[in-house]
């Protein structure tokens, strides 16, 4: 906010007043006595002067103490809150009707936003269960293949189907509202069980050994959406196993945290794309390889659940040797802090 945006502003106002300077010098001079002499005229004009500039200064201090938080604001990128529009002037109660209407359009859009997802997450719910019957049926009819290898593969095909339709239910309300969240305490042993038993076709089909330890602990999360991330981990752990396929599931305990570690002796993460594997759609090296097929969804929609249950989540990888999730639970006492944000 620099004083020549102010003139610039302010340049037809300071062209009148000169031609006003200009017209009384002119008249004065044409009236010059011995009682008013050509010395006096030009000690006016610069009194005059003095009280304009001074007056000048002024105005230009308070049009910039009302501008300038906004103009900062702007360039910033920042949002702007009628409070913060200063002055009873036209300007200001023109900036204030803006604001006010822009924040009326913005709020019904969001309102219209939010029906039409939960209008698409009501469907796709209804069309899961839906969904859910046939793939039953089928699994049922696979028990009547004789062929033991082509029963086999139907299973396999049948199992990914499943496991696919349970990633558009549960991908399309991790980015929702919380609603759906229903946070007791759980034991850690009984939730890992639940994933494994869901993953349990592709574990044994892929030869993975899991290996459990120390899991005889509690924590407060939501069961239900701690098993999605849960087999979201054990899926990617199936998916880059390498040749020695295991997956170790551990509990630890400390001063704040419940923590469950889940480690797999897979191909591991590159160092360089470890801090971006929760970013949406981030493949990595792995990804873009073509012996593995990855969406770079799974681990942005288990971050989007872990951040609404309250958990923190950390990851190591070694390239080649394996790779390490630590998801990390507030006890009781901090998890109340947590919740009240």
């Amino acid at each position: 906010m620099k004083i020549r945006q102010f003139i610039s502003e302010q340049k037809v106002t300071i062209a009148v007043q000169l031609i006003i300077l200009l017209c009384v010098n002119a008249y004065l001079f044409l009236l010059s006595t011995d009682t008013i002499q050509q010395e006096d005229i030009l000690y006016l004009d610069m009194v005059l002067i003095t009280f304009y500039l001074g007056g000048f200064y002024i105005s230009y201090i308070k049009w910039k103490s009302s501008y300038e938080q906004l103009y900062h604001a702007l360039e910033e990128g920042e949002d702007i809150t009628r409070e913060e529009i200063k002055g009873d002037d036209v300007s200001g109660e023109i900036m204030r009707y803006i604001v006010d209407t822009k924040e009326l359009k913005f709020a019904k859009e969001q309102a219209n936003n939010e029906e039409r997802i939960k209008e698409m997450e009501e469907y796709l719910s209804k069309w899961v269960h839906e969904i859910k019957l046939p793939i039953s049926a089928l699994s049922m009819m696979v028990e009547r293949i004789e062929d033991d290898e082509v029963g086999y593969d139907v299973k396999h095909e049948i199992e990914r189907i499943n496991l696919l339709v349970n990633n558009v239910l549960y991908g399309s309300r991790a980015t929702a509202a919380v609603e759906d969240l229903f946070i007791r305490e759980e034991r850690l042993d009984e939730i890992v069980k639940t994933a494994i038993r869901q993953s349990a076709f592709f574990l044994i089909k892929n030869n993975i050994e899991v290996e459990m330890a120390y899991l005889n602990l509690e924590a407060y999360t939501d069961k239900k959406w701690l098993v999605y991330v849960i087999g979201q981990m054990i899926s990617n752990a199936i998916k880059y196993a390498g040749v020695n396929g295991k997956i170790s599931f551990y509990g630890e305990e400390d001063a704040q945290y419940i923590i469950l570690n889940i480690k797999d002796y897979g191909v591991g993460i590159a160092e360089e794309d470890q801090e971006r594997i929760f970013n949406k759609g981030f493949t990595g090296k792995n990804g873009r390889n073509t012996t593995y097929k990855s969406t770079g969804m799974g681990l942005y929609f288990s971050k989007k659940i872990l951040d609404k249950l309250g958990h923190d989540i950390e990851v190591e990888s070694v390239e080649g040797k394996y790779t390490l999730f630590r998801i990390k639970f507030y006890k009781i006492s901090d998890y109340i802090k947590v919740a009240k944000m």
